[in-house]
């Protein structure tokens, strides 16, 4: 049998509305704290050409994976620093849905790599080995997705 709840449901309607919020609120703004300098230095980068030399470098092995140069910021910035900043510095290159899909496989496959392989050294393992085949793999699967996409 039930044990009768000395709260009405009204009080835990408003008390999980109150906690839901609360715990919203400190997502939103965790989040907002990585995507928006990001979004912001990625439009920096932008008005002071660096994003146009780093498309020029970047547009052979971007072009394999059907993106355009440009894309390499969002890569280098999710492979060095997390998938919050590269989603912030996609946002500002206005890529298609398609080439979305292929930046965001290989940047889940190889983000946070700085962070990651300093806890897989302290864990013993080769960080610089394990980060290498995260982002070989990264870019094979963005690489086939690209390919497989083409072809349907």
């Amino acid at each position: 049998m039930p044990e009768p709840s000395d709260t009405s449901p009204k009080e835990r309607l408003l008390r999980d509305l109150r906690t839901g919020l609360r715990a919203g609120l400190v997502t939103f703004w965790e989040l907002a704290r990585v995507m928006v300098p990001a979004y912001g230095i990625t439009l920096v980068l932008q008005y002071v050409g660096a994003i146009a030399w780093l498309a020029r470098a970047a547009r052979p092995l971007m072009s394999l994976l059907g993106l355009p140069g440009d894309a390499a910021l969002p890569l280098v910035v999710g492979y060095v620093l997390n998938i919050y900043a590269a989603v912030g510095s996609m946002k500002a290159l206005h890529l298609a849905p398609q080439q979305i899909i292929v930046l965001a496989l290989a940047i889940l496959i190889g983000h946070n790599l700085i962070v990651e392989g300093a806890v897989l050294q302290r864990s013993g393992m080769n960080a610089f080995a394990f980060g290498a085949l995260r982002v070989v793999a990264g870019l094979a699967a963005a690489a086939l997705a690209h390919l497989l996409m083409g072809l349907f």
